[in-house]
């Protein structure tokens, strides 16, 4: 394919007419907003990259179409004007000079796709041209590829932290790079408009301080080995291994960033290697206590083994094995929820002894409490659950949603709040909980409901990399409230939930998961229904209605 030519319908003095966006948390339902003010008559490509895990299904360019068309690129299509292409899972989308290429190199900031190359490739191949937009989005990914950009002259645009749903990425972008406009979301469109209409000097080439520093970034997420190794070590050496390979990581001395990369060219920020340190911790700790766990199982099997031979002493050194392990097991779970015990969460201790968790039976309440669990797509999927509840909904709802740990704690309950007739406020530490309110799980922190129907707020370890946890949130309900919880499990990714719609089912509750024809991410409420204990499959526009009629319901 002849790739000589930009545009087939580039004009003889192009304005900005290559805008990259980058985005993450709360980044499709920003995206959705800002692309359907956009004309269709836009004089410009448009390039987006969303953080997806490789396993995902991403619909986001039919969420996008409309007077653009939007697809997921192809690698080395031909770019056109009035086109959006969007970054597929698991591949880096980058821009050259007049077509796309899609690579499956080195993740960047802990992700792949990451916006730090797109932003990176698109200001290299057309320099002044390139606008640059960093929306909602948790850590800084895009901040270093928003610096590239701007020392190519292109030009940088960045959503009002205080307007987005998770401020990590934009309040990064601003600190550290220099951007031109910081705008609400509502008018980021007609900038973009304006800006692809202004004529562009293309001359005045770069302003990078090195041309081959800026060449190597891009060979080193397009895999090319031989690059890599002309130019040696990428930085000066540090003490930090990589938390994708567990090779060394050199400290790069480029765009006044403290950032980080290992020798096959995985990427950090800062802030990505801590995040991606505390993960590899904490699969580390978990790995430990089921070695011990595990051990102390077998130690019980072989000392079941010697008594059933009457071997009486080998049977007593096993059995004291096993509570050693068991001892060790527990002292690194304590350290792990930093000495705070999840005591609602301790059901089948509960169900053995015969009693509930609190030893007394249900709180005396007569209403229910409905939950509803999601991460990405959940936004989406709860602005269209709240509004069908009437003001007089005789339950207390939860939203526990994954949010960003940087983020100002109301962001979730301010974007909420807009559509809903119920009030809405994050949840406290010892508030009781009413029918009739929505309560949000407050960032960073587990939300656990107790067996007296008050919150209580946990700055426990993760549990599957999340705080707050659908499990404990879930566990906890169905132990203080029985058969009056109810779950239901939104789009998002993992497992989050399945074990706590478990624990509802056990207790007599009952549970919803979202189809998947309706979701846009399947592997959660996928994971709750293969676990047997979903009573209702239903499309999102049914589960508002749905909810309705259970609470109504006698029990």
């Amino acid at each position: 394919m002849d790739f000589s030519a930009v545009f087939h319908q580039e004009r003889q003095m192009p304005g900005h007419d290559i805008i990259v966006i980058g985005a993450s948390a709360g980044g499709v339902e920003a995206l959705t907003q800002l692309v359907a003010d956009l004309p269709s008559d836009l004089p410009a490509a448009i390039f987006v990259v969303v953080h997806f895990p490789a396993w995902g299904k991403s619909i986001l360019p039919q969420l996008l179409n409309g007077s653009l068309h939007a697809d997921h690129a192809k690698n080395n299509e031909k770019i056109e004007y009035g086109r959006i292409y969007v970054a597929p899972p698991d591949y880096h989308l980058l821009v050259k000079r007049g077509y796309i290429r899609l690579v499956q190199g080195p993740k960047e900031n802990n992700a792949r796709p990451a916006v730090d190359p797109l932003f990176r490739t698109a200001a290299r191949a057309y320099k002044r041209r390139v606008v640059g937009v960093v929306l909602s989005g948790t850590l800084d990914d895009g901040t270093a590829g928003l610096i590239d950009l701007k020392r190519q002259g292109g030009v940088a645009v960045v959503q009002d932290p205080t307007d987005a749903f998770f401020s990590g990425m934009p309040k990064s972008a601003i600190e550290h790079a220099d951007v031109d406009f910081i705008l609400p979301l509502s008018s980021i469109a007609p900038a973009l408009v304006r800006l692809a209409h202004e004529t562009v000097a293309e001359e005045g080439a770069s302003t990078v301080s090195s041309e081959s520093e800026f060449d190597t970034d891009t060979d080193i997420v397009e895999v090319d080995g031989a690059a890599l190794r002309e130019r040696g070590k990428p930085g000066t050496h540090s003490s930090f291994t990589c938390p994708d390979c567990g090779g060394s990581l050199f400290q790069l001395n480029e765009r006044g960033l403290l950032q980080y990369r290992c020798r096959v060219g995985h990427a950090y920020s800062a802030e990505t290697l801590v995040a991606g340190q505390s993960q590899a911790q904490e699969e580390a700790l978990w790995a430990a206590i089921r070695s011990l766990e595990e051990r102390a199982e077998l130690m019980y099997k072989m000392a079941k083994y010697s008594r059933d031979r009457n071997k009486t002493l080998s049977a007593q050194r096993y059995e004291a094995k096993a509570k050693e392990a068991e001892q060790r097991s527990d002292f690194i779970r304590q350290g792990l929820f930093q000495g705070q015990l999840p005591a609602t969460v301790r059901l089948a201790e509960s169900e053995e002894s015969g009693e509930s968790a609190d030893g007394n039976g249900n709180p005396d309440s007569p209403f229910k409490v409905v939950v509803l669990a999601a991460s990405e797509g959940g936004l989406r999927a709860l602005s269209h659950i709240l509004p069908a509840f009437p003001p007089d909904f005789p339950a207390a709802i939860i939203v526990v949603q994954k949010p960003d740990i940087q983020s100002a704690s109301s962001l979730i309950t301010d974007a909420l709040n807009r559509p809903t007739t119920l009030p809405l406020k994050q949840a406290q530490e010892g508030e009781l909980l009413k029918p009739g309110m929505v309560y949000v799980a407050p960032p960073n922190q587990h939300l656990l409901v107790t067996p007296e129907g008050t919150f209580c707020l946990s700055g426990a370890v993760l549990v599957d990399f999340a705080r707050p946890s659908a499990d404990l949130l879930l566990q906890s309900l169905a132990a203080s409230f029985k058969e009056r919880a109810i779950a239901v499990i939104l789009s998002g990714i993992g497992s989050d939930g399945a074990t706590g719609v478990q624990a509802i089912h056990k207790m007599g509750g009952l549970a919803i998961a979202q189809d998947e024809s309706t979701s846009e991410f399947f592997e959660m409420p996928r994971a709750a229904i293969e676990t047997g204990s979903v009573d209702f499959v239903l499309p999102l526009h049914e589960i508002g209605s749905t909810l309705v009629n259970l609470v109504v319901s006698p029990v």
